[in-house]
């Protein structure tokens, strides 16, 4: 309940007071201020606390009686209470006065329940400087109504703010494994834990009753039913064969990498070209070391210098019919590409291959006993041989440089 003062002037807390306990003993003459307020319904009582609701039915009983009188006061006793509006406050009243009047003005603010015209001034000129700030950021946006959802480009900017502000909040993920890394920035062989062959799969063995009695050597132990590769070996003979492929590559050499099973091809095609070589990720051609006049005599053929760049001059009729031939064989899956292993050894090109339990390690000149299976695994080892040919091939264009 409210009352309207013609003099539009505030009652403080103690000018209230006074006059609650004056106006019990005023007559009621003249015109009334509103109609008599109905008591109101008394508070259910809390059980087993008799005292506290006594207290309460009290306090509400005061408080209704003096509603009470007041609404019954007539309007000439409310016109001289400017009296005591202007009478002194203590400091503790105007404390209170001050706080109250505060804490009403910025609820009042934040709430919107009241707009000056200072507000009003100072809103309207923020949201013309945010409007005028985002047509300058993104000129060729196309803002949506508001009765209408958002259209693509509003989508998109709300997506990017959600990525700068809070698709970062959580918990910061570490030693997270991202497949690409391997194949576009491999470690060097120097670089090359035991953990990281581990945490590859490097160790995990084909099943035993696969087992080849010739890969007895690379073998750690047996758990469920799988050998497990020594991986203190695996380490050394992986950094054996990098040796291998820097050496090659540094000395101008043609290195094939070979793996003809689905998932390998991204893997071959970045170490072809981190070491200027070929690659085959489709099938093994028979005949295509072994058989030059039928396979790669029909192959294009031109002269490179040793920085790789071709010379043009014109080959001669020996050096076209002369044999093409890799002076690296690099093999991912030997067991499925005997054929390759076998015109190898016969035209005398030596070989690394990825040796699983259930592969044969004479075959290949330099064995790496891993796992052939896992496309973690071998992207791992030959990322690792890509890089050791990389940087054989920058010591020999280095060279290159320094003779020009």
């Amino acid at each position: 309940m409210s009352v309207v003062i013609p003099s539009r002037r505030l009652l403080s807390a103690r000018t209230f007071t006074r006059f609650l306990t004056r106006s019990q003993s005023t007559a009621t003459n003249g015109p009334l201020v509103s109609k008599t307020i109905e008591k109101q319904p008394e508070a259910e009582k809390p059980i087993g606390d008799e005292v506290l609701s006594l207290r309460q039915r009290q306090f509400n009983d005061q408080i209704v009686e003096q509603l009470k009188a007041l609404s019954e006061t007539p309007l000439d006793e409310i016109d001289k209470l400017g009296v005591d509006v202007n009478g002194t406050l203590t400091e503790r009243e105007k404390q209170l006065d001050e706080e109250l009047t505060d804490f009403l003005r910025k609820y009042s603010q934040l709430n919107r329940l009241i707009n000056t015209e200072e507000n009003s001034e100072g809103e309207a000129q923020r949201s013309f400087q945010a409007a005028a700030a985002q047509n300058k950021r993104y000129p060729y946006l196309v803002p949506s109504a508001r009765d209408k959802p958002y259209t693509s480009q509003e989508l998109f900017l709300r997506q990017m703010k959600h990525a700068q502000h809070t698709a970062k909040l959580g918990a910061n993920i570490e030693k997270v494994y991202f497949p690409h890394k391997d194949v576009q920035s491999p470690p060097s062989a120097e670089k090359v834990s035991i953990n990281k062959l581990l945490a590859a799969g490097v160790h995990l063995g084909q099943s035993t009753s696969l087992w080849r009695s010739t890969t007895q050597p690379f073998i750690y132990g047996e758990y469920r039913g799988i050998h497990i590769i020594d991986l203190n070996k695996t380490l050394a003979y992986l950094k054996r064969a990098a040796k291998v492929v820097e050496g090659v590559a540094e000395r101008g050499g043609i290195i094939l990498f070979l793996g003809t099973r689905e998932g390998q091809k991204r893997a071959l095609e970045e170490a072809a070209k981190k070491t200027h070589g070929f690659y085959i990720c489709t099938r093994w051609i028979p005949g295509t070391l072994t058989n030059s006049t039928e396979i790669s005599g029909v192959w294009e053929r031109h002269e490179v210098d040793f920085a790789d760049k071709p010379t043009g001059r014109v080959l001669t009729t020996d050096e076209i019919a002369a044999i093409v031939k890799p002076d690296l064989l690099v093999i991912l899956n030997p067991t499925e590409n005997r054929n390759a292993l076998n015109e190898a050894m016969q035209v005398r090109i030596p070989t690394i291959g990825i040796i699983d339990t259930d592969s044969e390690p004479s075959i290949v000149t330099y064995p790496i006993p891993g796992n052939d299976d896992s496309p973690r695994s071998v992207n791992l080892l030959l990322g690792v041989l890509a890089k050791a040919g990389e940087r054989g091939l920058q010591n020999r264009l280095q060279k290159v440089a320094q003779i020009k």
